[in-house]
Parts: structure tokens; C-alpha cells; sequence
């Protein structure tokens, strides 16, 4: 489930990956676009190894066509793909999965993790859909009250944190202007009136010390 939706996330037109293999659980993806090469490599456990095991495996089993490439390890993401029971067993891995995340030797890592209740609400949802999620205002201020709760949002906005590829979905509406802004404001509060009245006595008075004596008088 969640491998094929990292699949299609790295396969899509903007994304641009194609896959190469699948050698011993590590499937290896490699994208060549104007001239800028980029490798990904994902892996699913439910498991943590220390993170010598994935740099050592790697290193080994990587496809020829892949390990000669000069900018291999310079431009390759690991991804690795950890079912949880329960979100709550997070804490159990929090310190192996900061380890494996801050390794700086031979690829940038990423540990995405999952619970088995996120992967049942997943059931028949693209990527698409996952970006539709996280523009979902309703959605968001629920996570936020219970975001230690397994949700549709709190998947979605791992996903899109942890894969070093993909860009946070944005909502491109566009900001009235100040004048409408104020406006509106003004209707909102029932100031329109008091608002024209004072205007009009700006524009009438030159003597500062009338002006506040009319905008007293109002």
C-alpha cells in the first residue's frame, strides 16, 4: 500500500523517476532530466536496523547500471518505509530513526513511518488525493486537536515532509485588495456609516483641534 503509493508519488510526470529494480526488499529508482541525474532507493520493514546495515547492503546489491554512475551516492535518497503497530510505538524507534536520518555518509536518508489504522483509511487513495488532504482546512484544525490520533492529514503530511522529492501542496487563492479588505471590514462591523462621516470631516476641517471636536461629537 504504502510502497505503491511512494511509487506512483516517484513515477509521475513531475517527479520523473523511473524503477529500475528490486534486489533483496531494496527497490532502486534513477532519474536523468536535463542533464541532472538523481537516484532513490526504498525500503519496507517493519523493523529498524542500525543504519550501518543500509549502507553496507546497499553498497553491495546496487545495480551496475546505477553504482556506476559518478553522482550516485552524491544524489541518492534511502527511504525507508517503517510499519508501526500503532502510532504510539513511536517513541520506542524515535532514537533509531533519528540516528538513521542523521547519518551523513554515502546517501541522505528518511525514515517514513506508518501505522496499520493509517494504512486502512489509505484504502484506494492516490496521491492526488493525499494533496487534496492536505488542502482540507477541516481536516487540519482536526489533526492539530488531536494530532497524536491516526488521521487521513497526519499521513498526508508526513508523506509530503519525508519524501525529499515532492512539494507540499499550496492553495493559490488570490489576496483582495487592501481597500476591498477594509471595506468588507467596515461592512462586518456595521462602520460604514461612521466611517463616511469622519472622512467627510477630514476633508472639511483644516483645523486639527475642529477635526477632533466633530469626531468627539460623533
Amino acid at each position: 500500500m504504502i510502497n505503491g503509493l511512494l511509487k506512483e508519488a516517484a513515477t509521475i510526470d513531475d517527479s520523473g523517476f523511473v524503477f529500475i529494480e528490486n534486489i533483496e526488499g531494496f527497490s532502486f529508482y534513477k532519474k536523468i532530466k536535463e542533464n541532472n541525474k538523481r537516484f532513490l532507493i526504498v525500503y519496507e520493514t517493519d523493523s529498524l536496523q542500525e543504519v550501518d546495515y543500509y549502507n553496507n547492503t546497499i553498497k553491495d546489491i546496487t545495480p551496475i547500471e546505477i553504482k556506476s554512475e559518478p553522482a550516485f551516492e552524491r544524489n541518492s535518497d534511502l527511504i525507508i518505509l517503517l510499519n508501526l503497530k500503532n502510532l504510539g510505538d513511536f517513541n520506542t524507534h524515535e532514537q533509531k530513526i533519528f540516528s538513521i536520518e542523521e547519518d551523513p555518509y554515502y546517501f541522505k536518508k528518511y525514515v517514513l513511518y506508518y501505522s496499520d489504522e493509517e494504512v486502512n483509511l489509505l484504502a484506494n487513495k492516490s496521491i492526488s488525493d493525499l494533496g487534496k488532504v492536505i488542502l482540507d482546512r477541516n481536516l487540519f484544525i482536526t489533526y492539530k486537536k488531536y494530532p497524536n490520533y491516526p488521521s487521513l492529514y497526519s499521513f498526508a503530511a508526513r508523506f509530503f515532509i519525508k519524501i525529499p522529492f515532492l512539494h507540499v501542496p499550496v492553495n493559490e487563492i488570490k489576496m483582495p485588495s487592501i481597500d476591498v479588505m477594509l471595506k468588507e471590514s467596515l461592512l462586518a462591523n456595521d462602520l460604514v456609516t461612521f466611517d463616511e462621516n469622519l472622512t467627510k470631516i477630514i476633508n472639511d476641517k483644516a483645523d486639527q483641534s475642529e477635526i477632533l471636536k466633530e469626531f468627539e461629537n460623533e
